[in-house]
């Protein structure tokens, strides 16, 4: 009899994206910087700011200013190969585009899923650090154990992180995204 395994995964929507990449900015903080394309090249989020419409669906009412942010986020061991450090610079860089256009919803989860598996690797092969942590370390690999990561895996997703940067944009169309819609407002990207 083969019995059919839980289910772990579903379509991330747009405000789970936001809200779980407010958490990996706190909890993962050797791990993973967070920015937006508005914070770091000065654009208008889509839906805000000019490109703002009438309608009320135009806007992520999640998001603290207008618009829908387009998120950034760098993967890699800050420790390690700390920022603007001769081993940062010559990381190789890995980059994961979650979806171009809004309608297409398998992208951005796919893309979510793999970096919080990445981040939980990565931590949990960090630990134990000192002996306070040894409980907390055996969960952690415990926990990536059911969930069928075993140490041998483990150990690779942590050197990924450790050895390279990996630059995830899980929606580069935020506000097709938001709105299920192909079209980042009225243009087909």
């Amino acid at each position: 009899v083969v019995m059919a395994r839980e289910s772990y995964y579903h379509i991330w929507e747009s405000q789970e994206i936001h809200e779980q990449v407010q958490t990996w900015k706190t909890q993962y903080p050797d791990l993973i910087h967070i920015s937006t394309s508005q914070e770091r090249y000065g654009l208008d989020a889509a839906g805000g700011g000019n490109n703002t419409t009438d309608d009320d669906n135009d806007v992520c009412p999640f998001y603290e200013q207008s618009g829908c942010p387009n998120y950034i986020l760098e993967i890699q061991d800050y420790v390690v190969h700390p920022i603007n450090s001769t081993s940062s610079n010559r990381l190789p860089e890995v980059f994961w585009s979650g979806c171009l256009h809004g309608n297409e919803r398998v992208g951005p989860t796919s893309v979510m899923e793999a970096v919080a598996l990445l981040l939980e690797a990565a931590q949990c092969e960090a630990m134990p650090r000192d002996s306070d942590e040894m409980d907390l370390a055996q969960t952690c690999r415990t926990t990536l154990n059911e969930k069928g990561i075993d140490d041998r895996h483990r150990k690779w997703l942590a050197r990924l992180v450790t050895t390279r940067r990996i630059v995830v944009v899980p929606t580069a169309n935020a506000l097709g995204y938001y709105q299920n819609k192909r079209e980042e407002g009225s243009i087909d990207p």
